[in-house]
């Protein structure tokens, strides 16, 4: 990977860190990236993803996806939410 001119070789896990960190980054940051698909927007899917799912106390269902590029990927989904994504799902 070369950032500024300046080259290092990652190991997968080191790459996993850095995707970890990147993605706390910009969790973090005000205002928030626009909600949209930018136009253009190039990404790579994972077809069928190895995928869990945990019932939290507060009633919300904590889903987590692996991505083949971006690792393991969580989303915590309101029960609303939970019914919204099934009915997306199964139209």
């Amino acid at each position: 990977m070369t950032i500024g001119g300046q080259t290092v070789a990652l190991r997968p896990e080191q790459i996993g860190k850095l995707i970890e960190e990147l993605s706390n980054a910009r969790a973090s940051m005000t205002p928030e990236p626009p909600p949209g698909i930018p136009p253009g927007w190039r990404f790579v899917s994972t077809k069928n993803p190895v995928m869990a799912v945990q019932k939290q106390s507060n009633g919300d269902h904590l889903l987590v996806m692996r991505h083949t590029g971006h690792g393991w990927v969580p989303f915590s989904l309101s029960p609303d939410m939970v019914i919204q994504l099934y009915m997306m799902l199964t139209k």
